[in-house]
């Protein structure tokens, strides 16, 4: 196999691998959410999750969308219910972003699913047998890091 036919392989790869795991979360996340949160508003929700008293701002960087982008988004999740704002005790100008017990409970449900996919490429595929694989998933993690805009 030559270099072209090999870029050839990995493009489509990556853009099946890509497009198969957004239907998937997106199909994931309608349900989960009876199509009340769109994937941007889920992903915000993973991160208010992860980070004790995000902010707005960590919350943009993080997602790579702009700071009113990540507001909309916000909003739209106290507007749900799945999020709260509190000020911060030091910085009255800043707000901090809280998970709601529906937010809470849309993030375990949300890590349930991930969990589940992880668990069935486990085992339609033992990893372990194959570390190669894995170095090379983190160097591709690595690699669209550095790409970041």
């Amino acid at each position: 196999m030559n270099d072209q036919e090999i870029e050839a392989l990995l493009n489509q790869a990556l853009k099946d691998m890509f497009y198969s795991v957004l239907r998937l979360q997106e199909k994931s996340v309608s349900k989960l959410a009876k199509g009340n949160v769109s994937r941007t508003e889920m992903h915000t929700l993973e991160i208010v999750q992860d980070i004790p008293d995000a902010t707005l701002t960590q919350i943009a960087e993080m997602l790579g969308i702009t700071k009113a982008t990540a507001s909309v988004s916000i909003n739209r999740l106290v507007e749900k219910g799945f999020l709260i704002k509190a000020q911060e005790s030091e910085d009255k100008r800043k707000q901090i972003l809280r998970l709601t017990e529906a937010g809470d409970a849309l993030c375990k449900k949300h890590t349930q699913f991930h969990d589940m996919l992880i668990h069935s490429v486990m085992r339609e595929f033992n990893v372990s047998e194959y570390p190669e694989v894995l170095k090379s998933l983190q160097a591709l993690v690595n690699f669209f890091n550095c790409l970041r805009v």
